[in-house]
């Protein structure tokens, strides 16, 4: 018997479909960690990591060692990276015998049979680097954080990585504030040349370029202007060039999803995954994407020769260049994989389309278009640029015309410009209308999601794999907030921030970020230790930290806010502070007295809601509560009246068909639970009664976002195009 080992359920169905004579066993990602009750590192030895297993991957790690016991040759296939080599090697540990790593770049037959005639050993480089990159990490989480519980509230957390980008993102929001907006004047003309009008924008006073901030002033200038005679200065024509733009990676993958589907960059890297994985079409299961967390822009020969196969068969040998079409590297790509691409190019969009979901379509239809339109031809524009003068006064007119759509042809073309009409230097023009418009200074744009992310590779913070964690962390934190993709910085954050800033100012610079990046990757590479890179880091942190913690208790008391209301126990005023679930109210003589309630707006969002329903015990009207593990059902003559009910969902438990019921997290997170108690099923979305169109399973999951995505637990799909 032969094993391969790999990392999910759905990519072992995909390789299943082409090793015949292989039993495929998925770890479901890693199976050991550092512990999350201690920090896990023994910082006197070396920084030698204390890794235990994960307790929900005992019994997959148990059924790996019984399968490996039995297998005469073990490979494994963990995804070709950093996380994917700690994964390798960590499972080798456990299983204690002789295994091949192989990298598949893509689920293909030619993907998993290109991995599987080169074998390699676990690359001990890479999974040092992965294990420093850990302990950086778990350093600056687990030491840095406390003094933020002391500082604010508990559940808070800093990052090496996370608070970098928390920094950029608070360091604009400061530029959007100080912004002081200007007034400014635009003045157009509309002139006629051969019976068509065509405008120009005033470029020069007196051969000089000018600004209108006076409204009064303006208004002279457009009399003045009116007054001119007009003719042609001259017309200048030039061809102009549009190359094709490289293919997708990592990062422009995630800032194209978002700009043109609004997906968050969590949701974009999934439905990637997913594509990688393999989806099941008419020939069998297949993956219809190369890996995708790379920052290279490479295609493969063989890619490169079936696109441009495609484009002289689909398009013509006029869309083809002569030679393929090469993109420059970034100085840090490690360049490991390739860009991202169909595995096959003749899978096109509308081929697959209805074997994916809608989102997944719209994804690899980027993909797809990106990849073939990177080795077409550039387009071909014609810019016309005019110039008029009258008197003291010259203005500038321009057009483009497209002459040849080269690599547009897939990517679309943008809408027809009005074209300037043939005009001669020297000859009149008639001016027949002048206005003006009153502007004002824009400040500089909050980040999105996706402009964070090519903010994080311009400036070398994270890596492709980190970007989506990096900003769904900081959402999840309740730091940051994406309105429509768009990144705004909550009151929380910006104080997280300025902590973090006024004792940490070094740790959390960008530029350090970026230096420890690459550090990581000189240590992939073999060129530093990871014991000397740990040294040098912690050495001057560890001194910083002593300094900082006395400090905590003092700025904690600074955030305090105190208040004109008197507590109805002590009568000392309240002070405002920040708790769990955000601000409340406390009486500033605690610890003596101990008294504290929510903040006014939060007692408009606790209003009990009324139901039509009695209670069962006095007939009273019941109402919906808040309490502290989530809404539940209460008789409105509490105190008197102490009849209480959960609150429960219209779909049944589909493991054992009790009711289920709606809970609240610590964290404050809805979730629904089995109401029977020796029933373990919960969930972390609404479960639906609703049979998956894929696989059939029983129930669906309502996602939260604001389209309301139906997602299938068991095939990891969202189908909601599929049931319409």
């Amino acid at each position: 018997m032969k094993l391969i080992i790999v990392e999910s359920p759905t990519k072992s169905k995909t390789i299943a479909n082409y090793l015949k004579g292989f039993v495929v066993k998925a770890s479901m990602g890693h199976i050991k960690d550092l512990p999350k009750s201690k920090l896990g590192i023994d910082i006197n030895d070396g920084f030698k990591p204390h890794y235990i297993i994960l307790k929900n991957k005992k019994k997959i790690l148990n059924e790996i060692k019984e399968a490996s016991e039995k297998a005469k040759e073990i490979y494994i296939a963990t995804d070709p990276d950093r996380e994917g080599e700690a994964i390798a090697y960590h499972i080798k540990e456990e299983i204690k015998k002789d295994v091949k790593r192989v990298l598949f770049y893509e689920i293909t037959k030619d993907g998993i049979k290109e991995g599987m005639s080169n074998p390699l050993d676990i690359d001990i480089k890479k999974v040092e680097s992965q294990k420093t990159r850990r302990i950086l990490d778990r350093l600056v989480g687990y030491l840095v954080s406390p003094l933020l519980w002391k500082a604010i509230r508990k559940g808070l957390s800093a990052g090496r990585v996370q608070s970098a980008v928390l920094r950029i993102l608070c360091e604009r929001e400061v530029e959007i504030e100080k912004f002081i907006p200007q007034k400014y004047y635009v003045i157009t003309g509309e002139f006629k040349k051969d019976g068509k009008i065509f405008k120009g924008k005033l470029l020069e006073i007196d051969g000089k370029k000018f600004e209108l901030k006076d409204k009064d002033e303006t208004e002279k200038i457009v009399d003045e202007i009116k007054k001119e005679k007009y003719s042609v200065l001259s017309v200048m024509k030039k061809i102009k060039k549009q190359e094709a733009s490289p293919p997708l990676i990592t990062s422009s993958l995630e800032k194209e999803a978002a700009t043109r589907f609004k997906f968050s960059t969590k949701k974009t890297m999934m439905i990637a995954q997913q594509l990688y994985e393999g989806v099941d079409l008419p020939e069998g299961r297949t993956g219809l994407i190369t890996y995708m967390r790379t920052d290279s822009v490479r295609l493969a020969d063989k890619a490169v020769k079936e696109i441009r196969d495609l484009i002289v068969k689909k398009f013509g040998d006029k869309y083809l260049p002569e030679k393929p079409n090469i993109f420059k590297e970034k100085k840090t790509t490690q360049g490991a994989h390739e860009a991202i691409r169909p595995t096959y190019i003749e899978y096109t969009p509308e081929r697959v389309k209805k074997y994916l979901t809608q989102d997944q379509w719209k994804l690899y239809s980027l993909i797809w278009e990106k990849a073939v339109a990177s080795q077409m031809t550039p387009a071909l524009w014609e810019n016309t640029t005019a110039k008029i003068k009258g008197g003291r006064f010259l203005f500038e007119s321009s057009s483009r015309k497209l002459l040849f759509d080269g690599f547009l042809k897939i990517t679309g073309a943008p809408k027809e410009e009005e074209q300037l009409p043939e005009l001669k230097e020297g000859e009149n023009v008639e001016l027949i209308d002048v206005s003006y418009e009153e502007k004002e200074t824009q400040p500089p744009p909050r980040y999105t999601e996706g402009t964070i992310v090519k903010k994080m590779e311009d400036l070398g913070i994270g890596r492709p794999s980190t970007y989506a964690p990096t900003i769904s962390l900081l959402i999840e934190r309740g730091y940051v907030k994406s309105v429509k993709g768009v990144l705004y910085v909550q009151e929380l954050g910006k104080i997280v921030n300025s902590i973090l800033l006024e004792h940490f100012k070094d740790l959390f610079d960008v530029k350090f970020t970026s230096v420890m990046e690459e550090e990581l990757d000189e240590i992939e590479e073999g060129k530093k230790e990871s014991l000397n890179v740990l040294k040098e880091f912690y050495e001057p942190f560890e001194r910083r930290l002593k300094e900082v913690e006395p400090k905590m208790i003092d700025i904690k008391k600074k955030q305090e806010q105190e208040t004109d209301i008197k507590c109805e126990l002590c009568g000392k005023p309240m002070v405002i502070k920040w708790g769990r679930y955000g601000k409340f109210l406390a009486c500033s003589g605690w610890p003596e007295c101990k008294n504290t309630k929510p903040l006014f707006e939060d007692k408009e969002k606790r209003k009990e809601k009324k139901i039509d329903k009695k209670c069962p015990k006095c007939g009273s009207e019941l109402v919906i509560k808040n309490g502290k593990f989530g809404r539940f059902i209460a008789c409105s003559k509490y105190p008197e009246c102490d009849y209480t009910e959960s609150i429960t969902i219209d779909t049944k438990c589909p493991k054992c068909g009790s009711d289920i019921l709606e809970r609240k997290s610590k964290k404050g997170k809805i979730y629904y639970i089995c109401s029977n108690k020796d029933c373990s099923e919960i969930f972390w979305y609404k479960p639906l009664n609703i049979t998956c169109p894929v696989c059939g399973n029983n129930y669906i999951l309502l996602k939260k976002s604001s389209k309301g995505e139906k997602y299938c637990p068991k095939c990891k799909m969202y189908v909601d195009d599929k049931l319409k």
